[in-house]
């Protein structure tokens, strides 16, 4: 429970001092704009009413009062205006408390080989507390594994719609990953597969893959995760203007069938406004020629080789092998996924995936933490 001590006007700002100790300051227009009340927002279902062009330009407060657990403002275009504290204490502009609502990201290499993120899935059926607690653990690491799921063909489609919404593709709503005669695309294949990021073509491109272990008595096949967002924070501190110049210059990516042709480009490193990485996207066989002005062309080749051999890194991949019941879901644009070949001739390898888009999950996620949430959104 969050106590406010002293309220007043700082320049443009209000200034709030907690009782707790420390204290924010808060724009007149970020106030006025983001009033709680009946009138500025649906009482029902918590949208805003109030149109920011209403707000005069010149808004300013008439009088500011601490009222313990909240402040309150009377307004210069006649509205008065309450602010619980735990709220304006959630919504701090700080450096600081902007940096504390940032997802976390756990950075990782093959050093987490023996603390995956995991669940069994009879348990999230079950349990809200543990499904919670697995989605807080995928959303550090990026990934997770959940293991008794039923082997049964189309699972992959029942557990995608649990954490979130199946998003249809070319693809279907789900795929079989084995090997087959004439395949167009080289998943279909025993191939090895370098580690790389699904579907670069599409724009956007899948946010999550589900991956559901049917059959694995063929000799190989392990899987290979790499911690996309580690190996881009490891090009940064190393190669600078190589980070640069991948977060800054597109890549051109094709994919093509008799019944698809899809092209995007994508930044293999795409960061926000305040250089946080946002996502990666990294696929040698769906690379198109690049497309940019000559005098960039070798620069970005010397960056992107860079960054390409330090997915290579051991340290960095992790390695396992999917058992039948076993289901593997990562961060499509975050964690980078691969194969070892294997050999159709000794046993059958075969996978079913789908795609589920990012805000899914981070919904589902959020609506189970919110149970336990002091502060209203």
């Amino acid at each position: 429970m969050t106590t406010v001590q002293n309220a007043e006007v700082s320049g443009r700002r209000v200034a709030v001092r907690w009782q707790e100790g420390g204290a924010a300051e808060f724009p007149f227009l970020w106030l006025r704009d983001n009033c709680r009340c009946p009138q500025c927002r649906h009482p029902g279902n918590g949208q805003r009413l109030l149109d920011t062009l209403d707000i005069p330009d010149d808004i300013a407060p008439k009088a500011v009062a601490a009222r313990g657990d909240a402040v309150e403002i009377g307004w210069s275009d006649g509205h008065d205006s309450r602010y619980a504290a735990d709220w304006l204490k959630a919504h701090e502009l700080s450096p600081q408390a902007r940096a504390r609502r940032q997802l976390h990201h756990r950075l990782w290499g093959n050093e987490i080989a023996n603390d995956l993120p995991r669940a069994d899935w009879n348990e999230l059926e079950r349990s809200p507390e543990a499904e919670r607690a697995f989605l807080a653990r995928y959303h550090e690491f990026g990934f997770g594994l959940v293991d008794n799921v039923p082997v049964r063909s189309g699972m992959v489609v029942e557990a995608g719609n649990r954490f979130g919404h199946v998003r249809v593709t070319n693809y279907g709503a789900y795929f079989d990953v084995k090997s087959i005669p004439n395949p167009n695309n080289l998943a279909y294949t025993s191939v090895g597969l370098g580690v790389h990021t699904d579907n670069p073509y599409r724009d956007p491109s899948p946010g999550i893959q589900l991956l559901h272990c049917l059959e694995a008595d063929a000799p190989g096949g392990d899987s290979i995760l790499v911690d996309g967002f580690k190996v881009a924070e490891d090009l940064r501190r190393e190669d600078p203007a190589a980070f640069e110049r991948l977060s800054r210059l597109p890549q051109h990516f094709h994919f093509w069938d008799k019944n698809a042709d899809l092209e995007a480009d994508q930044r293999v490193i795409h960061t926000d406004h305040e250089g946080h990485i946002r996502n990666v996207h990294f696929n040698n066989r769906s690379a198109a020629p690049i497309d940019l002005p000559l005098e960039e062309v070798e620069g970005w080749y010397a960056a992107y080789r860079r960054f390409a051999r330090l997915l290579r890194r051991p340290e960095g991949e992790l390695r396992f092998r999917l058992a039948p019941g076993q289901l593997l879901m990562f961060q499509n644009d975050r964690v980078l996924h691969g194969r070892d070949g294997f050999d159709p001739n000794q046993g059958r390898r075969h996978l079913q995936g789908c795609y589920i888009d990012q805000d899914g999950i981070l919904s589902r996620w959020r609506v189970l933490e919110r149970e336990g949430a002091k502060v209203p959104a």
